[in-house]
């Protein structure tokens, strides 16, 4: 488990040096502090939670979420008396500060005690109240290169983390029940295709499962306990995801979670992992292909952004020797096949002036059983240039081809997500695959919702639709359903099996009224958000929950059969209707 991790973050250093500015460079921390210490255990100062919000060292369940602008001082994370219940959230992109994260990579940490303090400053009227406070930890920062995702009064993790961890202040369950949150850096949530997301998503893991131990030997010091006797369970909902990978369980992200679920150690409980099972099942950006068969890549015209795709071919088990071929033709321009030979080259299609239009790599991969799979992916240049004179792609209808030469079998194509994220990116816009035999709605116009209902057998496919990271074996993989209807949400992504995921949660108030009423990032406000990135945490707050109950499902099938006994409906994909967050206006 420890390699994996260490593998991934061995490219850290490329993240913090990276010249595209990820990072800001006052977040790096220029000497991080190696191994542990015992000063979080005695300094009040580092104090984790006070002791009026400690949980029971029997029944708590800690809640970890890997998000955007989470409201960590929202009036849903405290108890009464002004108490912080997050525990502690790692702010990656502001600010650094050395006390107390000094052993982080960047950013900042603010940990429940100090959070407390900041809150009752803010109820006598000595700060302004919980602007201030995200101004004073940095988590709003407006003199930042990027804009800061929590400057925003609505957003994601505004929407997902009090799903997730959020409770009434006196709900006796709110104590139980400690945060652990990790703000992600804006140009990370900003770019939608995921290039860089890997690497803080597995740091933030590491810190959580990092300050969950931490906690666990805080409340024993707290509460005079014997030394590894307070090992709470911890889940960790990630409402994030792509569209494009090899969907196999075999990245090193996937293969750290599953890791991590399965391992027991001897001073935490339990680790379990919520994803979305995604918003792309309509959306035609996946299709399969055999060799010789062809598929129309259209990319919208206007698009100030790169186009990308993946064609991921059949398992084998020689060391990648470049079998896979495709053919690409540009509109305007004469079919070009690539011819590849090892591992990481690649090619520049140009036009008729010599100016690249696009670049095709040979990117292999192995799947967690030891086999190889071959990969290429193709990266368009925007159709509109940023300035004039510059390169551009011709848009409309590029066709893509498996060539004969390819050994027989089914090759995986899935068009990468490109899309405006509000606050952060403007121009984007998603490019897809055509297919004339895919309808999209029948003759009385309702939307067709899976590959059999389709009438024929299209390259263009909804099944496989699944997010990208929610690939392995052990997280659980939440879908949406209409509330009123009781019926898949026609966006809600399909597994592999066609199943639209492992459990399935209201999101969407009906069919023609799309979305959920949720909190916003201050206390008091609300938004209207919808999305399978709305299931997972819904999911994660009902596994915490349980576990907090003394349940100890030991898989995700376990998890499965837990859920199916207190669904409203039956297997193989269970139905938990929580009520409703907030009544409707």
């Amino acid at each position: 488990m420890m390699a994996l991790a260490f593998a991934i973050l061995s490219s850290f250093q490329d993240f913090l040096d990276d010249p595209a500015g990820i990072l800001s460079d006052d977040s790096r921390n220029p000497d991080p502090r190696e191994g542990e210490d015992d000063r979080d255990l005695d300094d009040p100062s580092l104090a984790y939670l006070s002791d009026g919000a400690l949980p029971d060292p029997r029944t708590g369940c800690i809640i970890g979420v890997i998000d955007d602008a989470i409201p960590f001082v929202h009036q849903r994370f405290t108890l009464p008396g002004n108490l912080s219940r997050t525990a502690s959230v790692w702010l990656q992109d502001a600010r650094f500060r050395p006390q107390p994260g000094d052993d982080l990579p960047t950013g900042a940490e603010w940990r429940g005690a100090e959070l407390s303090d900041l809150l009752a400053r803010a109820a006598s009227g000595a700060i302004a109240g919980e602007e201030t406070i995200y101004r004073m930890t940095g988590a709003v920062d407006l003199t930042r290169p990027a804009t800061p995702s929590g400057a925003f009064e609505s957003g994601h993790g505004a929407a997902v983390a009090p799903l997730a961890a959020g409770f009434d202040p006196a709900d006796p369950q709110a104590r139980n029940h400690p945060l652990i949150a990790v703000c992600l850096p804006p140009r990370i949530t900003a770019d939608s295709m995921g290039v860089l997301a890997p690497v803080p998503i597995l740091a933030g893991i590491l810190f959580i499962i990092n300050r969950a131990r931490r906690l666990c030997r805080f409340i024993e010091r707290r509460r005079n306990l014997a030394p590894g006797s307070v090992r709470l369970p911890v889940v960790i909902n990630i409402s994030l995801g792509l569209t494009a990978g090899p969907r196999d369980g075999s990245t090193p992200l996937e293969r750290f979670m599953d890791a991590v679920s399965d391992f027991s150690a001897p001073d935490l409980g339990p680790i379990h992992f919520v994803l979305p099972v995604g918003n792309h099942r309509q959306d035609r950006l996946r299709a399969r292909l055999k060799p010789g068969q062809h598929i129309a890549w259209r990319l919208p015209a206007d698009d100030g952004t790169i186009n990308a795709i993946e064609i991921w071919g059949p398992p084998h088990a020689h060391f990648p020797r470049g079998d896979l071929r495709i053919t690409l033709t540009v509109p305007g321009l004469a079919p070009a096949t690539t011819a590849f030979t090892l591992p990481w080259q690649y090619s520049i299609l140009s036009g008729p002036d010599g100016r690249p239009l696009a670049r095709a790599y040979y990117t292999p991969h192995q799947t967690r059983d030891g086999q190889w799979r071959d990969g290429i992916t193709v990266i368009a240049v925007p159709t509109c240039p940023e300035r004039l004179g510059e390169a551009f792609a011709p848009p409309g209808e590029w066709r893509v081809r498996i060539a004969d030469a390819s050994p027989e079998g089914v090759y995986d194509l899935a068009a990468q997500r490109d899309e405006v994220i509000r606050g952060f990116r403007r121009g984007a816009r998603q490019s897809w695959f055509h297919d004339p035999a895919y309808r999209s709605h029948e003759p009385s116009g309702f939307p067709i919702l899976t590959d059999a209902q389709n009438g024929g057998d299209p390259s263009v496919i909804r099944t496989d639709t699944v997010n990208a990271y929610a690939t392995g074996e052990r997280p659980l993989r939440g879908g949406a359903i209409y509330r009123r209807e009781g019926t898949t949400a026609g966006y809600a992504a399909l597994l592999d099996d066609g199943q639209p995921g492992d459990c399935l949660v209201p999101v969407d108030r009906a069919i023609n009224s799309p979305g959920m009423i949720l909190r916003g990032r201050d206390s008091g406000s609300f938004e209207l958000s919808s999305g399978t990135s709305m299931s997972a945490p819904q999911l994660a707050r009902w596994l915490a929950g349980q576990l907090s109950d003394g349940q100890r499902p030991g898989s995700r099938a376990a998890i499965r059969q837990l859920a199916e006994n207190q669904s409203a409906r039956p297997a193989p994909t269970p139905m938990l209707d929580f009520p409703t967050p907030f009544p409707e206006f």
